[in-house]
């Protein structure tokens, strides 16, 4: 088992996890109509995008001279792991997150740096192509002696990196830490596949909404930082903290798809959540943290594995009507803010819902509620049939005198 221990979200809405959970609390969008021309779109869009003039100068305390010349991806990687250690991570761990070698970096995303390749049949056989080698070149400029890994998939790759993750903090392993940076930025590449899917709507995304024909892409990077259960319990009397939020397991699972149609009744994801929920109980269960992305497909299907796991009554939000669609960091995202949730014991509301659209009856919440439970359960039907579900809980720091 593993702990978060620090975290970052940039995004249209903030440059820290607290900037962005407060903007959650309050009920703010990052989603903006731009029009035809911006940054090359043929069409108007309706997005959530992050200011480059913004995102140059987050990456500039790490990059410094070289941040002009680095590519937007390569910025956004380098700005929100600073975000992380800066403004989050415990001091007793800052200069070892740097200089040891027992640090894993994952990185998660669906498509790496491609944007920045302008003639992709060019470049194929070049290695600059690969995500691989973008994560190796952070960490290499960065000076970072872990080791580097990729997670690819789609929107729920940022909750098979922390699979990958827990399973590399195992008791015996040469880590103690593992950094999961997530970053998704648009272009018209993006947009363009986006599109091919159906899944890109020209009105404001609706989760789980009766009147919803798709979401909106948005533009956003995570970085979630996990320390291994070994090395918190020998630190713990070091650690200034009350709390912390333990990763208690995942599951990945896969439904027969045909054509592009997904199962209208989520058994794959029903198995998950039963799965991930074998080890905990109902009643400690403050919220289920969704990913709705306003196409009735997947939210008939996400809300029927819901209620046939035994879980119709546990509240549920989605943040996609704040953030849009950031497909490689939308579940990491997703686990930081449940996270933060957790430990200031709120359900946080879901922007955008107004009428049940799903048959399955579902609890969506629409405005801010208290709550003193303590575990929460993040889910992802994914395309092609991929689904996902991560559960956590937040635990008291006993401090050893």
């Amino acid at each position: 088992m593993m702990y978060k221990i620090g975290d970052g979200i940039i995004s249209p809405l903030g440059s820290t996890t607290e900037e962005n959970f407060q903007a959650v609390k309050e009920g703010y969008s990052g989603i903006r109509k731009f029009p035809a021309g911006f940054r090359e779109l043929s069409n108007p869009i309706l997005a959530a995008l992050i200011s480059p003039r913004e995102l140059e100068s987050l990456a500039a305390p790490y990059a410094g001279a070289r941040t002009h010349m680095m590519s937007r991806y390569h910025q956004a990687m380098s700005a929100v792991f600073e975000s992380a250690v800066s403004n989050s991570l415990p001091e007793i761990y800052r200069n070892e997150i740097f200089q040891s070698s027992r640090v894993a970096f994952i990185f998660c995303t669906t498509k790496g740096d491609v944007d920045s390749f302008r003639e992709l049949s060019d470049q194929t056989l070049n290695p600059r192509l690969y995500p691989w080698h973008v994560s190796q070149q952070m960490m290499n400029e960065l000076n970072l002696h872990g080791k580097p890994y990729v997670v690819m998939n789609s929107t729920l790759a940022g909750m098979q990196a922390q699979i990958v993750a827990n399973r590399l903090l195992c008791k015996g392993s040469p880590y103690d830490f593992a950094v999961i940076i997530g970053v998704e930025l648009i272009s018209m590449f993006t947009v363009f596949l986006l599109s091919q899917v159906g899944v890109v709507s020209n009105d404001p995304v609706r989760p789980f909404n009766k009147e919803s024909d798709g979401t909106n892409p948005g533009e956003s990077a995570s970085c979630a930082i996990f320390v291994s259960e070994e090395k918190l319990h020998k630190d713990r009397k070091h650690l200034n903290i009350p709390y912390a939020v333990k990763y208690r397991g995942g599951i990945v699972t896969t439904d027969p798809v045909s054509e592009g149609n997904l199962d209208p009744e989520g058994n794959g994801l029903q198995m998950a959540i039963q799965k991930v929920m074998a080890q905990e109980s109902i009643r400690n269960l403050s919220f289920i943290t969704a990913q709705g992305v306003g196409l009735k497909a997947f939210d008939y299907l996400t809300a029927k594995a819901i209620d046939k796991a035994g879980l119709r009554r546990v509240p549920v939000n989605s943040f996609e009507g704040n953030f849009g669609h950031s497909s490689g960091s939308t579940s990491l995202m997703n686990c930081i803010l449940g996270a933060k949730a957790l430990e200031e014991g709120v359900i946080l509301p879901t922007l955008g819902h107004t009428n049940l659209g799903t048959k399955s009856r579902i609890q969506v919440v629409t405005s801010i509620k208290k709550s003193g439970k303590n575990s929460f359960l993040n889910v992802s039907a994914g395309l092609g049939g991929v689904n996902a579900v991560t559960l956590y809980t937040k635990e008291k720091i006993h401090h050893a005198y």
